[in-house]
């Protein structure tokens, strides 16, 4: 099981994850625009040069879920970074421990960028970042004037 970048990935798989990532999250919000997560995922998180950066968890061929590190993601939390976002196991993957490896080798990623600390935020999930060693912070305003949700964070600890 291995952490690759978006650009790394071929178009089936990039396609796989932009429809997973749209069917899932439009549910949940009336200004996602499939055309807008497309141009995401295949244009600005593809290029690894810098943050944003996508990367997917995968073994052999096989997608188990995909996440993005971003530079900023909240406009209430302005100065924090980096930040984890679009965080998804496969369906039929979940409940295995996948989640837990995806954020724990982005964390990674982003520790050997030389942060000492990743945030996230979260309004579905809280108790699972919480188990997965994440510690709150506070409720935050989400973007877009769309409610509240919850801030994490996980420092780099050395050991």
């Amino acid at each position: 099981m291995e952490l690759i970048k978006f650009s790394k990935l071929d178009d089936v798989v990039l396609n796989e994850i932009v429809k997973l990532h749209y069917n899932h999250w439009s549910q949940f919000t009336d200004f996602m625009v499939y055309e807008d997560v497309e141009n995401k995922f295949k244009k600005i998180f593809t290029d690894d040069s810098s943050l944003p950066v996508g990367y997917a968890l995968m073994d052999d061929d096989k997608l188990y879920g995909f996440c993005t590190l971003k530079k900023d993601n909240l406009e209430s939390c302005k100065g924090l970074t980096p930040w984890i976002s679009s965080v998804m196991i496969i369906p039929e993957e979940r409940g295995k421990g996948y989640g837990r490896l995806l954020l724990n080798l982005i964390a990674e990623e982003a520790y050997k960028m030389g942060y000492d600390k990743v945030y996230l935020w979260t309004d579905k999930a809280p108790e699972f970042y919480k188990k997965i060693g994440f510690n709150f912070e506070r409720e935050v305003d989400k973007n877009n004037n769309e409610g509240t949700g919850l801030l994490f964070s996980k420092k780099k600890v050395d050991l």
